[in-house]
């Protein structure tokens, strides 16, 4: 039998600029510089096999997989949106999906900042597992 992907985390991601007065504009968030860094981690004494994808509206990826060790760690960021077959011009909001074998730790970090600016805003959050019944 395949790995079966037992594990599914729905990672909100926000990848994007408000620029007032620009091509550069959401209706989504004030103005501002927005990015999501996720950091997944395998606190198993194994090997898990996971595949992650990008949903945002109108556009699904295709799934990317990759093996991920005992007690290791990988991470998504806005730069890897690419990486994923999706070219956007200025940004993208929606979610990265991340399937496993084995249980996971998954946080997302969300930064924020006037254009320009430093980072004015942080916020980490515990992403909660849902267990697939396939």
């Amino acid at each position: 039998m395949a790995d079966a992907f037992k594990f599914q985390y729905a990672t909100k991601i926000i990848c994007t600029s408000h620029i007032p007065g620009t091509s550069q504009t959401s209706d989504a968030v004030l103005p501002g510089v927005y990015q999501t860094a996720v950091n997944i981690h395998n606190p198993g004494r194994r090997a898990v096999k996971i595949r992650k994808k990008i949903a945002v509206p109108g556009i699904v990826s295709d799934f990317f997989g990759e093996e991920l060790g005992a007690d290791g760690a990988t991470r998504f960021t806005c730069r890897q949106i690419q990486d994923f077959g999706i070219t956007f011009i200025h940004g993208a909001e929606g979610f990265l999906v991340i399937e496993s074998t084995g249980s996971l730790d998954v946080v997302a970090v969300y930064t924020a900042s006037p254009r320009g600016g430093e980072v004015s805003s942080i916020d980490v959050e515990h992403v909660p597992e849902r267990k697939l019944g396939r």
